[in-house]
């Protein structure tokens, strides 16, 4: 048994040394390198080599290993983490790619999902896939083990309209003597509905 795991943990290496010279790696390819990996939620982040050897992770797994070897390859990737009503999504944004990588799109023909980059347009582009109403957006990095948020996004507030009275009919209302108020139109104002109820 102890062989098997020290040649799994070669072919990790070789598989990591291989993604990381690869001259001709593009951020599609990247992504559909991982086509046959499983997915398993994780608790904490798999480092490469761990990840490259299991052969199964999920999505922070991926981008941070994307981030990482396309960092080093000359690419400028952003890590891009989505929360959403039910689920946390991680994905990487690529400038040069005009778009970002998804884990779940591993096994896609045209894996790169097209943005502008901007948080609210990546956060806007995931929850649609999931089905789902996004929170929050937040670019970040890992430094040291420690995740550090560099930026955040929130979805516009729904603006509902509420009638309020208007001063007139206030004033006619708590007056005690009759007086014939003037005809006046309830007057609309914009009221930031709950962002997610």
């Amino acid at each position: 048994m102890l062989g098997l795991s020290v040649a799994a943990g070669c072919f990790a290496d070789d598989a990591w040394t291989r993604l990381r010279e690869d001259r001709d790696l593009t951020p599609a390819g990247l992504l559909q390198h991982f086509a046959g990996f499983g997915f398993e939620l994780g608790e904490t982040l798999q480092d490469a080599e761990t990840f490259l050897r299991r052969r199964r992770g999920d999505c922070d797994d991926f981008a941070s290993l994307a981030s990482q070897v396309l960092t080093e390859r000359g690419w400028h990737p952003k890590l891009v983490v989505v929360m959403m009503e039910r689920q946390t999504h991680v994905v990487c944004y690529v400038q040069e790619a005009k778009g970002f990588l998804d884990y779940n799109r591993r096994a896609v023909p045209d894996p790169v999902v097209a943005s502008d980059g901007s948080l609210e347009d990546i956060a806007a582009k995931v929850a649609t896939a999931f089905r789902s109403e996004w929170w929050m957006a937040s670019e970040f990095a890992y430094r040291d083990q420690a995740t550090v948020f560099l930026d955040n996004a929130f979805p516009s507030a729904v603006v509902a309209k509420v009638p309020v009275e208007s001063r007139a009919e206030t004033e006619v209302a708590s007056s005690s003597a009759p007086v014939a108020a003037p005809a006046t139109p309830k007057v609309e104002a914009a009221v930031p509905a709950a962002a997610n109820p």
